[in-house]
């Protein structure tokens, strides 16, 4: 686009330079010249504008696509702590279930073995089994819960997430429309301006043909006039000497003829 642009202003001074001869040679041709200038000067504007849009439309896709890749992170680690959450939750249970067994044993040891002769011992350990089962449990029950609210949690963030990540979908399905909107009016002003140039150069091309016409016609005249024509590189000088010489001809022509039918 640099590129683009630096070609434009080269073109712009080209024009310039042909503006101040044209204008000394031709009204008509300077004022097609201007329009043809002014043509490209908001082209060139348009297209600033054009890339202006365009900068800021991929901005905003690449920072959606950003927060999106946040989310889905955000989402990812919720999902490990759960898991954590679950394998402690199992490793409680085994932990318990382990303590229930040992309890019916404890149980069974009491009513064959003769070391618990006494309830009270056999109570004292029924107490430090009841505590440390009690603990478990509590620990199960909060472990449940916490897990639980985690859960939802995890949910509901995931569901607002997913929302968002859908929302985020869609504005950058119509970012990439927008987008392909500017490219397309882009190359159909890209056609434009080349047409525009084609245009120029082909008017430029046949300006000097008809300059180096006028030229050659011009300086077969002075050599065959008897007027002595000084050189005159002006083309409106030219066509106007070439004219009275041409007229000179014809009324020279129109007398010998009268004097032939005389004769």
């Amino acid at each position: 686009m640099f590129e683009v642009q630096e070609a434009l202003e080269l073109q712009k001074q080209e024009f310039a330079r042909k503006e101040e001869i044209f204008r000394k040679r031709e009204e008509a041709l300077k004022k097609k010249d201007l329009e043809l200038q002014e043509s490209l000067i908001r082209f060139s504007k348009f297209l600033q504008e054009n890339d202006s849009k365009r900068a800021r439309a991929d901005k905003k896709a690449a920072d959606e696509v950003k927060s999106r890749q946040q989310k889905e992170k955000e989402i990812e680690q919720l999902t490990e702590v759960l898991e954590q959450l679950r394998d402690e939750k199992e490793h409680v249970h085994d932990v318990l279930e382990k303590y229930m067994q040992y309890q019916r044993y404890l149980e069974s040891v009491l009513e064959s073995a003769d070391e618990y002769q006494e309830i009270q011992d056999l109570l004292l350990r029924h107490a430090t089994l009841q505590a440390t089962n009690d603990d478990l449990r509590a620990h199960q029950q909060y472990s449940a819960a916490e897990a639980e609210e985690i859960r939802v949690a995890l949910q509901a963030f995931t569901k607002q997430k997913m929302d968002e990540i859908l929302n985020l979908n869609n504005k950058l399905s119509q970012l990439k429309k927008q987008l392909e909107n500017y490219e397309q009016q882009a190359a159909q002003q890209e056609l434009k301006k080349d047409y525009s140039l084609r245009v120029a150069s082909q008017r430029t091309l046949e300006y000097g043909q008809v300059v180096l016409s006028a030229d050659n016609i011009f300086n077969r005249c002075r050599q065959k006039s008897h007027i002595a024509h000084p050189p005159e590189t002006n083309p409106l000088q030219q066509l106007e000497i070439i004219g009275s010489y041409v007229s000179d001809l014809l009324a020279i022509c129109k007398q010998k003829g009268v004097e032939l039918g005389k004769s």
